[in-house]
């Protein structure tokens, strides 16, 4: 690493290393995961969706990230 500073994240249950300052949004973006297409538990606590945005991610944060498969 180039002296970048990193957190540690749990999401899905797996230990995760960002940046610092990664926005919830970011990570998304960088898995290719649309935010429209997703369910995310923060915290232990459901998000709306409008608030996917204002979250940056910070050490120690839990996120369950499922997606929403359509089907008939």
């Amino acid at each position: 690493m180039s002296g970048e500073t990193t957190i540690k994240c749990s999401i899905n249950g797996m230990d995760v290393t960002l940046p610092e300052g990664t926005s919830l949004l970011d990570f998304l973006e960088k898995k290719n995961t649309p935010k429209g297409a997703v369910v995310i538990e923060y915290n232990k606590e459901v998000l709306p969706r409008g608030e996917y945005d204002g979250i940056i991610l910070s050490e120690g944060d839990v996120l369950e990230i499922l997606q929403v498969i359509g089907g008939g």
